[in-house]
C-alpha cells in the first residue's frame, strides 16, 4: 500500500491590528461670546469696513475648529492634501490639524491680492515655511514642503493684517478637527489607555484619559469653561 503525503498550506498572514476609534464632542459652557468685529483697513471695496472674527466659533453650544489628538502614540502619516482658503477676507478654516508631510493647497476666493504667510514657531524664533501671493480670484498653489515639520504654524496675510489662522502639524495620524456640531473622530487608534488632548488657540487645552477597545468606538466629551472665553474677551479689550 502506498502512503500519500498531503501538505497542507495555511496562509496565516499578519495579525489583524488591534485598533479602535475615538469619537468626541467639544462644547463651550454657557452662552457663546459675542463675535468681535475686526476693522478692515485696506481694500474696503472688496472686504467691507469690518469682518467678523472667527477665533471662537460656537453653534448650539458646540465648539467648531478645535483640534484633538492622541498624545504619545507613534504612527505613520499617510500624506494627503489640506485646503486653506482666503475667502471673504478671512482664512478658512481658522484652525486645523495636519500631518507632517501633507500637501497644503492655498487658494484665493476674493477679487483682491492675498499674500499668505506661514511661520513655524521655534521658541522665540519664527521660521517662514511658505509665502505666496495670489492676485486673482480662483488662483491657487500646491506645496509639499511647508508642512514637513511638526509644530504650530501661524498663518497671516501680509496684505491684510486682521487675517490670521493656525495649523498644528502632527508627526502621527491620530488627530481630528471638530466640525460645526463639535464632533471629531480619530480612527485606527491602537487599543489601550491613551491621553486625548483638545487644543484651541484662544481657549487653551483640555485633556482626558480614555481606554480604546479593539473594533469599537470610544466616546469622549470635552467642555471648555465659560470663564476661559470671558478671560479671552477681557484680554482683547
Amino acid at each position: 500500500m502506498r502512503l500519500a503525503s498531503v501538505l497542507l498550506l495555511v496562509n496565516v498572514g499578519p495579525a489583524l491590528a488591534q485598533t479602535g476609534s475615538i469619537s468626541g464632542t467639544v462644547s463651550l459652557e454657557g452662552p457663546a461670546p459675542a463675535a468681535k468685529m475686526l476693522a478692515v483697513t485696506k481694500n474696503q471695496e472688496v472686504c467691507g469696513t469690518s469682518v467678523r472674527s472667527r477665533d471662537i466659533v460656537v453653534t448650539g453650544g458646540k465648539l467648531e475648529y478645535a483640534v484633538a489628538s492622541v498624545e504619545g502614540v507613534k504612527g505613520t502619516v499617510k500624506p494627503k492634501s489640506v485646503l486653506l482658503s482666503n475667502t471673504k477676507c478671512m482664512f478658512e478654516p481658522p484652525y486645523m490639524g495636519a500631518g507632517a508631510g501633507d500637501t497644503i493647497v492655498v487658494d484665493n476666493q476674493d477679487a483682491v491680492l492675498h499674500n499668505t504667510h506661514l511661520g513655524l514657531q521655534l521658541g522665540a524664533r519664527v521660521r517662514t515655511m511658505g509665502n505666496w501671493g495670489l492676485s486673482d480670484k480662483g488662483s491657487s498653489i500646491r506645496a509639499e514642503g511647508p508642512l514637513r515639520l511638526a509644530g504650530n504654524l501661524d498663518v497671516g496675510c501680509d496684505a491684510h493684517p486682521w487675517m490670521s489662522a493656525r495649523i498644528t502639524v502632527f508627526d502621527h495620524p491620530y488627530f481630528g478637527t471638530s466640525d460645526q456640531a463639535g464632533h471629531f473622530e480619530i480612527k485606527d487608534v491602537p487599543a489601550g489607555p491613551h491621553t486625548v488632548k483638545v487644543r484651541h488657540p484662544v481657549l487653551g487645552d483640555l485633556e482626558q484619559t480614555v481606554t480604546v477597545k479593539a473594533g469599537a468606538a470610544t466616546a469622549v466629551t470635552f467642555s471648555f469653561p465659560a470663564a476661559r472665553a470671558a478671560n479671552a474677551a477681557k484680554t482683547d479689550e
